[in-house]
């Protein structure tokens, strides 16, 4: 799209990526501590889940902090230039005035019917 020259480096936020090599060494350090340990079964087996499911929210939330570098990383300094939008104006319409009036219930309701119980 671009000549990926023009980028300036300093004019775009970079992802902390250290940070994220540092929150994930050590659960896996962790994990290795609990696999060297050998605890019972399910004692190795909760510590296991709760190392993972943290190192996984650990992730999510350096994702969420860094998403705008992140998609940042992926636009060149011409992009503004070549992005278009479009921009389409709709007026809501406005709705016509009602000639008749709006009955207060359905012709239905007002009939008399008769009703034929069924006997055994």
């Amino acid at each position: 799209m671009c000549d990926s020259t023009l980028l300036a480096e300093s004019a775009v936020t970079r992802p902390r990526w250290r940070v994220l090599y540092g929150v994930v060494c050590p659960p896996l350090a962790m994990l290795g501590i609990v696999e060297v340990a050998a605890p019972p079964a399910p004692v190795r087996t909760l510590l296991r889940l709760a190392v993972v499911l943290g190192a996984v929210a650990v992730m999510a939330v350096w994702v969420r902090a860094n998403r705008a570098a992140l998609e940042l990383q992926e636009w060149c300094a011409c992009a503004a230039s070549t992005v278009t939008v479009r921009v389409i104006e709709s007026p809501r319409p406005s709705a016509p005035p009602r000639s008749d009036p709006v009955p207060a219930s359905p012709a239905w309701v007002e009939e008399e019917r008769e009703v034929e119980v069924a006997s055994r």
